[in-house]
C-alpha cells in the first residue's frame, strides 16, 4: 500500500520534534499531574499504601497508554496503519535516558557480536515460530548485527574494592561469578535504555549484590515477533560464551520481560542447552489473548488499560505482527508458548519465584500459569502477590511494597 493510502490518526502526544510537539507533551503530562493532585486532596489517596508520586506516576503511565494512540480505531482498518510512522512516533515520545545517579548505583553499555553468537534453532515443534527464529539467524550471520547491552550496579557493590571499571566489564569477575541477566518489560514497545528500569537494576543489584546484564532487544511495532526472543537468546550465548556458568546466572524479568524468559526457557530446554540457576518474574505477561478473568474485575485499579484484540493499537497486535488484521487464525497463532507461555509445558523448569500485584489486570493469567507449574516440575514456583499494587509495581522502585519485592529476591536466591 502507497504512503497516501494510509488513514489520518489523531495522536495526542508529539508527532515532530519541535516546540509545538513538546508544548503537546508539556500540556499532556500537567494535565495528569493536576487531575492527580486535586483526586488526592479532595477525594484522598485510593490507597494509603499510595503516597502522592505514587499517585502521579500512575495515571501518567495509565493516560499515556490509554491516550497516547487512538484505541478506538476499527480491526478493519488495521491495513490502513502506517505502523512505521507509529514507531517513530512511539519512540519520539519515550522519556530520554540517561546515567544512574551515584547514590543508585553505576552502569555502562557494551555492545554484543550477533552473528558470532548464532546457531540454527532446532524447534521442530514450534513450527513456523521456529522456522521464524532460524530466518533471523541467519540474516544475522550475513548482516554482522551488534546487540547492546547494559550492565548495571547498585550502589553499595560499587563502593567496594573492584574499581568501578572492572565491575561494569562485560567479562564475569572471578570464575564463580554469579549473575542476573534481566530482560525489561514495556509491552515490546518501549523500555529499552529506560531510566526506569535502570532503577529497577540498581535496585536488584543492591539488594541481591549481584550484577545485572540487560539486552536493549528490538521494539515493536518496528520489529514484530519474535526478534525480541531472538535477541534475548544471543544475549544468553553471550553470558554463556564470555564465561559465565548457567548454574550461577539468574534470569529475571517484567511484564513483557518475564514472557521473554519463559519463551527463552522453552527453547533452551527444546534444544537441550544448559539452563539458568533460577528465575525472577514480576507480573509476566504469560498470556497473550489476555483470557483471565481480573481483565475485567481490575479494571480501574490498574495503570494498564482495559484494551480488546480488536483493537489494531493493543500491544500483543503490535507486538505479533503489527499491521495484520486479527483473525480466528492469528488468535491460534498467539497461542504458540512462545508467544503465551501458560500454553506451553513447564517440566524440568528451575526453581522460579513470582511476584505480581493483587490489583493488576495480569493477576489471573499469572495465578492460573504458576499453578501450572507447581503441578509440572518438581522445583519450587513460589507465588507472591502484593496487596494494592498495580502491574510491574517495581518500576515504582521507591514503593514499600517494591522494597520488599527485591529484598524477597534476594531471601529467594539465598535459598535456591
Amino acid at each position: 500500500m502507497s504512503k497516501p493510502d494510509y488513514i489520518t490518526l489523531p495522536l495526542r502526544l508529539k508527532t515532530s520534534d519541535t516546540i509545538f510537539g513538546r508544548l503537546h507533551n508539556i500540556l499532556f503530562i500537567t494535565t495528569s499531574v493536576l487531575t492527580t493532585l486535586y483526586r488526592y486532596y479532595v477525594h484522598g489517596p485510593e490507597s494509603p499504601k499510595w503516597t502522592l508520586r505514587f499517585h502521579v506516576i500512575k495515571n501518567i503511565l495509565h493516560n499515556y497508554l490509554s491516550e497516547s494512540l487512538p484505541h478506538t480505531t476499527p480491526n478493519d482498518l488495521t491495513e490502513q496503519i502506517d505502523f512505521s510512522f507509529i514507531a517513530r512516533y512511539i519512540e519520539m515520545n519515550n522519556l530520554p535516558s540517561r546515567a544512574l545517579t551515584p547514590d543508585a548505583g553505576c552502569n555502562r553499555e557494551f555492545l554484543i557480536d550477533a552473528a558470532a553468537l548464532c546457531m540454527p534453532y532446532r524447534l521442530e515443534r514450534y513450527g513456523e515460530s521456529g522456522n521464524k527464529l532460524n530466518v533471523l539467524a541467519e540474516a544475522d550471520r550475513e548482516a554482522g548485527r551488534k546487540i547492546s547491552c547494559q550492565v548495571v550496579v547498585g550502589a553499595s557493590l560499587c563502593g567496594c574494592t573492584c574499581s568501578s571499571e572492572r565491575l561494569l566489564d562485560a567479562q564475569p569477575l572471578c570464575a564463580d561469578e554469579r549473575a542476573i541477566l534481566h530482560f525489561h518489560g514495556g509491552a515490546y514497545c518501549v523500555g529499552e535504555r529506560s531510566l526506569t528500569h535502570l532503577y529497577v537494576y540498581a535496585s536488584m543489584s543492591q539488594a541481591t549484590g549481584l550484577r545485572v546484564f540487560s539486552p536493549n532487544y528490538r521494539l515493536a511495532p518496528a520489529h514484530c515477533f519474535p526478534r525480541q526472543l531472538h535477541d534475548c537468546f544471543l544475549a544468553y550465548r553471550h553470558m554463556l560464551l564470555v564465561g559465565f556458568q548457567p548454574h550461577n546466572i539468574t534470569l529475571a524479568g517484567d511484564s513483557a520481560g518475564g514472557a521473554l524468559v519463559l519463551a527463552l526457557l522453552l527453547v533452551l530446554r527444546e534444544m537441550q542447552m544448559p539452563l539458568p540457576r533460577n528465575l525472577l518474574l514480576v507480573s509476566p505477561w504469560v498470556d497473550a489473548t489476555c483470557s483471565g478473568r481480573s481483565w475485567v474485575t481490575n479494571q480501574g485499579k490498574d495503570y494498564l488499560p482495559g484494551l480488546t484484540l480488536e483493537d489494531p493499537f493493543h500491544p500483543t497486535r503490535m507486538f505479533y505482527e503489527a499491521g495484520r488484521r486479527l483473525d480466528q487464525h492469528m488468535l491460534e497463532e498467539l497461542r504458540c508458548p512462545l508467544v503465551s507461555p501458560v500454553f506451553g509445558s513447564f517440566e524440568g523448569m528451575p526453581p522460579m519465584l513470582v511476584q505480581m500485584g493483587r490489583d493488576e489486570l495480569l493477576r489471573d493469567d499469572i495465578a492460573e500459569f504458576v499453578h501450572k507449574v507447581q503441578k509440572q516440575s518438581k522445583e519450587p514456583a513460589v507465588l507472591q502477590s502484593y496487596k494494592d499494587m498495580p502491574h510491574a509495581f517495581i518500576l515504582l522502585h521507591f514503593a514499600e511494597s517494591a522494597k520488599r519485592a527485591f529484598e524477597c529476591m534476594r531471601e529467594f536466591l539465598e535459598q535456591h
